[in-house]
């Protein structure tokens, strides 16, 4: 199972690629969004990758 802070993380993530979907969005919405995603983006790898002093990201 992922850890929680991953799975909050990633469901963050679907929320911004489900707004990003939105044809409605203003340039400046978009932009937002896909900044949002971005730094969500590295947020996520680095929390994989280091969230747990080098070891796996998931509890038992």
């Amino acid at each position: 199972m992922l850890c929680a802070e991953l799975e909050e993380l990633e469901a963050e993530f679907d929320d911004i690629l489900t707004a990003l979907e939105n044809p409605d969005l203003t340039e400046q919405e978009r932009r937002s969004l896909q900044v949002a995603y971005s730094r969500l983006s590295r947020t996520i790898k680095d929390h994989q990758e280091h969230g747990h002093d080098g070891g796996p990201c998931f509890e038992e």
